[in-house]
């Protein structure tokens, strides 16, 4: 039976200031490497909007712009899915948010929350689903578990170590939700993650759901 495979961690140089490749040649690049589609995941934090010093609207048209360049290149064979890092006020901890549309984000002040505890009613009111990403990366910070639905743990950020089996063995510990990802900005010194769904999704409430049901299988190199 077929597998469709998605990175779920990808970041554009339209709407992150650390990417350092273009959403056209990202989607270029995987669909060369056999992938089906990509989540674009591009920052969504408050201390990376006060740089442009702009309104909310204007912010997030800025984060929307990698997904939406990267949109422009999909086809019936390779979807692009709306996905964010979504990092709260209380410290540098990072999140993998999925199960939103364009309007949610818009209509939806997401830079105000402090920490996950509060934004949990958030992802249970709306069906999204949030990964801690990279959660033993120097800097980060762990949490309570039960404010989360997983935890990223393969990240193939060649530019930081990630502790990817410290990860594993964590989100096995507390029977957590497993996702792996290449935390795309252009470096290329470690194999691209990924997941392979049992369906071919179209839209970011789709990759939730089956993430939520445990429809996939990781695309992972390390334990």
């Amino acid at each position: 039976m077929k597998k469709y495979l998605f990175d779920t961690h990808i970041h554009t140089k339209e709407a992150s200031s650390c990417s350092r490749v273009w959403a056209a040649d990202i989607v270029k690049r995987y669909k060369e490497l056999g992938y089906d589609g990509l989540c674009i995941t591009d920052h969504f934090s408050a201390s990376q909007f006060a740089r442009h010093g702009s309104t909310y609207e204007e912010q997030v048209q800025t984060y929307l712009s990698g997904y939406r360049a990267a949109k422009e290149f999909e086809d019936e064979n390779f979807h692009i899915i709306l996905g964010m890092e979504l990092r709260f006020l209380e410290n540098e901890n990072d999140y993998l948010v999925y199960g939103f549309d364009e309007e949610f984000v818009l209509n939806n002040d997401l830079t105000q929350y402090n920490n996950p505890e509060e934004f949990r009613p958030v992802i249970e009111a709306n069906n999204l689903i949030m990964f801690q990403a990279h959660p033993f990366r120097i800097g980060m910070a762990v949490i309570n578990p039960e404010l989360l639905d997983g935890v990223e743990v393969y990240n193939g950020h060649g530019d930081h170590n990630s502790s990817n089996d410290v990860a594993y063995k964590w989100a096995e510990k507390y029977n957590l939700r497993k996702l792996s990802g290449s935390d795309f900005h252009g470096n290329t010194s470690m194999e691209p993650g990924g997941v392979y769904f049992d369906e071919y999704l179209t839209d970011s409430k789709q990759v939730a759901k089956a993430l939520r049901e445990g429809k996939y299988e990781l695309k992972i190199f390390t334990k």
